[in-house]
């Protein structure tokens, strides 16, 4: 925390992901009460994450051959003017489901520079030797978001409506453009050769497939944001259905799960050493499904808090590992790009949300959730059976 590039760059990191769960949690519950429609609350969150998955790898690419500085403050400024032009036309009394399907689409294009961008700018400031502790510290802080970002949200919403919910993300947002005007970075020397965006992805996957065990680790990114991740989009149908409650206490389902991964993440920045690194991900991506499982099964609101606080703890170990784990073991020269490819892994996460809303159609929210565990906890099992590495 010293270091000032690392503390703006961390400081970046809190304000995205306040206002992404902000506005995850205001969007989701104004597109219910306005349609009382699963689907299409679970396709708000399916706009956000699409852009990972159809752009990461591309972004990856780009990032590894421009100035990454000017790529993050043109993704910080595009999310600002989207919540912006939003806030205006909630105030107008003129916002319509379209514009806020637009504007999902248009900050999760900002957000898919995160990996390839801001956390590859982050990790070379502070070197291999602080590098656990580093991604654990931005991971701590992006889950402490998880604790105030939905409260906000819910409480933001109940108070003044969406145009106030946009109005403080781009307040927030534009803060974020001016810390990153004040980072001081200077990439290393590329040798320079001919850009070729097909070539370059190629020479990505082509040295990704050499290496069992990170293939397996992108494996189960995968599998956590199409069978875990999702259950946030559900958030306030369940919290409708099952628990009956107002917006404000669907928030707070969000938030105790933060304080969860918050509480973790700190601990892992004191424990996470190399060798630890693969067993700290897959047994906090076990605890986060399974914790999924209990909560989908419980009708006491309380014991559902409980609940989610402890699998925040498993989101912890899978979120802050991620990254460290492809950093330390990527060749500096094609960081970016496989940041990028860890970027459209992520960005898998919308079909999972397709899926959980298709099934709370039909089934209901926590039926839906349940659904969605049980495959998760066993495309797990396939996964660690299959590619022993992960087991080492």
């Amino acid at each position: 925390m010293a270091d000032p590039t690392f503390r703006k760059l961390w400081l970046i990191g809190v304000l995205m992901g306040a206002m992404r769960w902000l506005e995850l949690l205001a969007v989701g519950v104004w597109v219910y009460d306005l349609t009382d429609s699963p689907v299409l609350v679970a396709l708000m969150t399916l706009l956000r994450m699409l852009p990972m998955a159809l752009f990461g790898s591309v972004t990856g690419v780009i990032a590894d051959r421009l100035d990454r500085k000017l790529l993050l403050i043109f993704s910080l400024a595009l999310m600002c003017g989207t919540a912006g032009a939003l806030a205006l036309s909630a105030w107008a009394g003129t916002l319509a489901l379209w514009q806020v399907a637009l504007g999902a689409f248009l900050s999760g294009l900002g957000w898919s520079t995160d990996l390839p961008v801001r956390r590859t700018i982050l990790a070379e400031s502070v070197g291999q030797g602080r590098l656990g502790p580093a991604m654990s510290m931005d991971s701590a802080s992006n889950n402490a978001t998880r604790m105030v970002g939905p409260i906000a949200g819910g409480g933001l919403y109940a108070a003044i409506g969406m145009a106030g919910t946009y109005g403080v993300a781009a307040l927030f947002y534009g803060v974020a453009v001016l810390l990153a005007c004040l980072v001081a970075y200077r990439a290393a020397e590329k040798e320079p050769r001919p850009f070729t965006l097909l070539g370059d992805l190629r020479e990505g996957f082509a040295w990704l497939r050499k290496s069992q065990a990170l293939m397996g680790h992108l494996g189960i990114t995968v599998i956590v944001n199409l069978f875990a991740f999702p259950y946030a989009s559900m958030a306030p149908v369940v919290g409708r259905e099952t628990f009956e409650i107002d917006p404000v206490r669907i928030g707070l389902l969000l938030t105790v799960e933060g304080a969860g991964a918050f509480a973790g993440a700190m601990l892992i920045a004191f424990v996470a050493t190399p060798d630890r690194y693969r067993r700290i991900y897959l047994w906090g991506s076990v605890l986060f499904v399974a914790c999924i499982l209990g909560f989908s099964l419980v009708t006491s609101y309380g014991l559902a808090l409980a609940i989610l606080a402890v699998g925040g703890f498993g989101i912890a170990g899978f979120a802050s590992m991620q990254s460290a784990i492809m950093f330390s073991e990527a060749p500096p020269e094609i960081r970016s790009r496989l940041m990028g490819i860890l970027s459209v892994c992520i960005g898998s996460g919308p079909l999972g949300v397709l899926h959980v809303g298709w099934l709370a159609s039909h089934l209901g929210g926590s039926a839906a959730l349940t659904v969605i565990a049980l495959e998760g906890l066993v495309a797990i099992a396939v996964l660690v059976w299959r590619v022993p590495e992960l087991r080492r």
